[in-house]
């Protein structure tokens, strides 16, 4: 460890000729430490040091080398003008398959003054004396709610089994504040993989990957990989300045592809809403052999979509094969034999079908509304385009994409990015050859084994389709987006249908979390659960108002489906959609005007009561830069927003609006500061316009 001080100050030399912004990492990785717990072949009761075996250095890198008698891990650092690039490498130096977490720490020795942050606006003094600051969320295998096929007497099916350890970070990054040197670290949003980040204070900055090797990956034989981006970042505005440094870190996962906003409009045809023109609509979920009969003749939805300048998007659900059933309590062996499965479909299900743990295919009973008979069978298959034989992609873009493609549609709607089935892990080794990905494992068996994250190889899919989509100029969508950060990077726009009864998928911090990985691409929701409620159904239909203020705030779209996603669409029923016409023309054109001018993470503005939130839209060298200001209580509260104009390169301004009222707004200047009052009502936003 003491023969690289040397290497690491030559390293630092040669960095400061080109930028200082990475000094502090440069620093700190030099006493680079790497732990394994391992869940096979035999379990360790706790983490154990690998021995440092060397470390070899070049004019643009640093590789660090660390062993056991079991494993060899390499790690790979090069540094560049504002990063550095960790490539870690896990070798298997044996020949029986190993499950285990990897460790990797990074020392800050004597370091005072620390704050750990936990979301965008959460950010703690750090208390030496305890043993983690983490923000982690349950990763585990999901239970259905209606039961499954393949799980008989006391075997569980793999349902409820823990992903790796059962945890995961829900921020793709870490954000570390000393008084000095922001230190952020986060992992490649390319790589799908079951990861941890935290801080120990005994022991320094952390990251864990739960993670397998085998040798029947064939592009990895015994292998297993991850990637993590090391950089600095403004200490005084915490995670926020994270963000704005890891945008530019993989820039192509957060570019701004779409070129229309507005709301989302699921499948019911444009034309026959009366005055659809009023709401704003810009994405239409639809399938290509659907037809709008609002119009005479009736036309193509995609051809009618185009008439009206909306962008139409192929349905795909390709994570499962779903067939209706006529009895609930079908065995397993009724739901995949010939009287169900047969032809095509047989050969497709037999080749791609992930299975649990004991061979079977992972078979959930479903209540299916939108089915005639009300059930149906869910059979988890594996995405993986490069499967041998008749495979997910191949079905789909044969029956879907292609043909939607051909007639005229501007990309690819994905459903259900993450529900039931990007949480199970598939054991079928014949499946292993084709990953491009690193295998994880499950520590809820007695004997875990290497194991595919069903959500890495639909990843995989999504990536293909995504690259494909924007070679032609086209665009991918996706609905059901809940807490694994990946499939961002894909998306050009994505969002969920939310339960306003919920309140983990309206609250805070679920919209930050959505807000931070989107960057500036357009956000789009549908409200089902809660859409019935009185407060959207009795006037003053203040549901309503609560529901689009809220989505000011945050830059997104608000729209409607159904309460079950199947029987009574809200935009098939003329009284619902007229009750909300009003909202929709007040709201709809703040809102673009907001998102189009682009979300900031980094505001530059500070509020004097903290119970309020506050965001910025357009950047420092827009000639109009918009704040919003939300209040989240039920009570009327004032609060000081003071502004810093130097940070924003304000040297005058021609006016200060706000725009739900349409007034202008009086304030103060006192050097580098603006200030200005306001008053906000509960659960509303203010919109304020600063003109330069």
């Amino acid at each position: 460890m003491k023969t690289t001080i040397g290497i690491v100050l030559v390293l630092i030399a040669t960095v400061a000729k080109v930028d200082a912004q990475v000094n502090g990492w440069m620093k700190v990785i030099e006493n680079t430490e790497v732990a394994v717990r391992y869940y096979s072949p035999v379990k360790s009761g706790s983490f154990e040091m690998l021995h440092e075996k060397g470390t070899d250095t070049n004019h643009y890198s640093v590789v660090k080398q660390y062993a056991d008698s079991r494993m060899n891990v390499k790690l790979t650092f090069k540094e560049y003008k504002s990063h550095v690039d960790l490539f870690g490498e896990a070798v298997n130096l044996g020949k029986r398959n190993l499950c285990f977490t990897l460790k990797v720490i990074f020392p800050l020795n004597q370091a005072i003054n620390v704050e750990w942050s936990y979301e965008l606006d959460s950010t703690v003094a750090v208390n030496q004396g305890k043993r983690i600051y983490c923000n982690y969320v349950k990763a585990q295998s999901v239970v259905p709610n209606h039961g499954s096929f393949n799980a008989e007497g006391n075997d569980n099916g793999g349902y409820g089994d823990n992903l790796g350890t059962g945890e995961m970070s829900y921020y793709p990054l870490a954000a570390l504040s000393t008084s000095k040197i922001g230190y952020g670290w986060g992992v490649s949003m390319g790589i799908p993989l079951v990861f941890r980040l935290a801080y120990e204070p005994a022991y320094g900055m952390i990251s864990e990957f739960d993670l397998a090797t085998s040798p029947k990956t064939y592009n990895f034989p015994n292998r297993a990989f991850f990637k993590l981006f090391l950089f600095q970042f403004n200490p005084a505005w915490h995670m926020r300045a994270a963000w704005k440094e890891y945008y530019n870190l993989e820039p192509k996962y957060f570019e701004r592809r779409v070129i229309r906003e507005g709301i989302w409009l699921p499948f019911t045809p444009l034309y026959k809403i009366k005055g659809w023109n009023d709401f704003g609509f810009a994405y239409h979920e639809t399938d290509w052999g659907t037809k709008d009969r609002g119009l005479t003749p009736p036309r193509s939805t995609i051809a009618a979509d185009s008439l009206a300048h909306v962008f139409s998007f192929q349905y795909t659900d390709p994570w499962e094969i779903e067939l209706p059933i006529t009895k609930r309590d079908s065995t397993y062996s009724q739901v995949t034999g010939k009287e169900i499965m047969h032809g095509q479909m047989a050969k497709y299900l037999w080749n791609c079908g992930a299975r649990d743990k004991d061979g079977r295919l992972i078979a959930r009973r479903l209540k299916t509304p939108w089915n005639n008979t009300g059930w149906a069978v869910s059979l988890n298959v594996n995405a993986d385009p490069d499967i041998k034989g008749s495979n997910t992609y191949d079905f789909v873009y044969k029956r879907q994409i292609y043909p939607a493609m051909r007639s005229g549609a501007n990309g690819v709607y994905f459903d259900c990015l993450e529900w039931y089935w990007q949480y199970d892990l598939d054991y079928d080794t014949a499946h292993f050859e084709y990953t491009n990905y690193p295998l994880t494992f499950s520590s809820s068996l007695n004997h875990p084994r290497p194991a595919l994250w069903s959500y890495a190889e639909d990843y995989k899919m999504m990536r293909k389709i995504a690259d494909e989509m924007h070679i032609q100029g086209k665009y991918v969508m996706g609905n059901g987006y809940g807490w694994i950060p990946f499939e961002a990077g894909q998306l050009d726009l994505f969002g969920s249908e939310l339960n306003w009864d919920s309140k983990v998928e309206t609250g805070m911090k679920r919209l930050q979390f959505y807000r931070a990985l989107s960057d500036q691409k357009p956000i789009v929701f549908l409200l089902n659960g809660g859409m019935d409620n009185k407060d959207f159904t009795t006037p003053p239909y203040k549901g309503y108002d609560n529901y689009f203020e809220k989505m000011l705030f945050f830059g997104f779209y608000p729209s409607f489906f159904s309460v079950n996603s199947a029987d009574n669409v809200y935009w098939s029923d003329s009284v619902k959609y007229n009750e909300g016409r009003p909202f929709f023309k007040k709201f709809i054109p703040l809102i673009k005007r907001v998102s189009m001018a682009g979300w900031q993470p980094i505001t530059y503005a500070r509020l004097s009561n903290k119970a309020l939130r506050i965001e910025r839209f357009g950047s420092k060298d827009s000639n109009t830069i918009y704040f919003t200001v939300y209040n989240p209580t039920t009570a009327m509260s004032h609060t000081t927003v003071t502004i810093d104009a130097r940070d924003l390169n304000i040297k005058r301004l021609s006016g200060v609006r706000g725009l739900v009222k349409g007034s202008a707004l009086k304030y103060s200047r006192n050097g580098n500061s603006i200030e200005l009052h306001l008053e906000v009502s509960g659960k509303s936003t203010r919109l304020i316009e600063l003109t330069k």
